[in-house]
């Protein structure tokens, strides 16, 4: 079991840690190398006030938080996804459970995951949750679900 909350200004530390950690940046196509303190309030504290970006920390049922899943409108027609689970808390099916969630809550907004290449599980996270391959190129996989 999982609960998603909205993200707030109070969890701006556990989420520099979780994309600071190498394997979120290892995966990242932008940012390749740790982010500032500084960075990371600029861009958390943007993203919460942006009305076309939701953050949910993702919950155990003991209610620590154990990820972070985000929707992001980046052009016109859809918003990307970005979630991160903790390392021992993986495997357990609590990605596709927040996935889910988060689709019912933001009421099946159209959606789009950019897939580095070398991040094979989290192509096979996406397809297997309903992303189908839009484009691709030799650095990464570009899925939607409408």
């Amino acid at each position: 079991m999982i609960n998603l909350r909205c993200a707030n200004k109070k969890d701006t530390n556990i989420l520099l840690k979780w994309v600071n950690n190498f394997d979120s940046i290892s995966n990242k196509l932008v940012n390749q190398g740790p982010i500032t303190l500084y960075e990371h309030k600029n861009w958390l504290y943007e993203r919460l006030n942006d009305t076309n970006t939701y953050i949910w920390i993702v919950e155990n049922k003991k209610y620590n938080p154990i990820g972070q899943i985000r929707f992001e409108k980046k052009n016109s027609t859809y918003y990307d996804v970005d979630i991160y689970i903790v390392n021992e808390e993986r495997k357990k099916e609590l990605a596709t459970k927040a996935l889910t969630e988060a689709i019912k809550i933001s009421k099946n907004l159209p959606l789009r995951a950019i897939v580095k290449k070398n991040n094979l599980p989290s192509y096979r996270f996406f397809a297997k949750n309903g992303f189908l391959i839009k484009s691709e190129d030799k650095f990464k996989w570009v899925l939607i679900k409408e």
